[in-house]
């Protein structure tokens, strides 16, 4: 099972992210396991990384 790392940043809505993203998994039968996590080893081990919000990278990149 190859994992998918939603990034926690702290801002915004991620379980309905996440929830979509594990329904799409599901749906597409990939196996990918959907993991919201800010872990550094989580990311890196991911191979698949998602950074959510629309308009708002701006305030990720700031920290």
């Amino acid at each position: 099972m190859s994992l998918v790392a939603l990034i926690d940043y702290g801002s915004g809505n991620l379980h309905s992210a996440g929830r979509a993203l594990r329904e799409a998994a599901r749906l597409g039968e990939t196996g990918h396991e959907i993991r919201i996590t800010n872990r550094a080893e989580d990311i890196l081990a991911a191979e698949r990384v998602v950074l959510p919000g629309v308009g708002h990278f701006a305030d990720c990149a700031a920290g």
